[in-house]
Formats: C-alpha cells, structure tokens, sequence
C-alpha cells in the first residue's frame, strides 16, 4: 500500500458524516431560534458549551 492511496469509500463516509451533524447543528439553531427549544436544551443535545452554540448561531 502506498502512503497517498485514496480511498474513495472512506472519504465519501467521513463527508457524510461532517454533512450529518452539520445539518443536525443547523436544525437545533433553528429550533432554538423559533424557541421550540431553550439554548441549554440545544447545547446539551449539540454537545457544546452555551458560548459555542451562540457562536455558531452567529454564523448560521
């Protein structure tokens, strides 16, 4: 095997699973900004910290 072998499998998971929890970031900002959810609900489900969450609904 050589070190710079691609495989294409493998990469297109791993862009699947960065789209995934990206589009579950995106939905709890939502929720949160229509108060369906409260912030500290949003983060805990995101995993992160209140100040991170608020940054990056700053973004979205």
């Amino acid at each position: 095997m050589c070190i710079t072998e691609y495989d294409e499998v493998k990469t297109m998971n791993m862009f699947r699973e960065e789209g995934r929890e990206e589009g579950q970031l995106q939905a709890l900002i939502s929720q949160a900004e229509k108060r369906y959810i409260t912030i500290e609900q949003a983060t805990e489900e995101a995993g992160m910290t209140v100040e991170e969450f608020l940054e990056k609904m700053k973004f979205a």
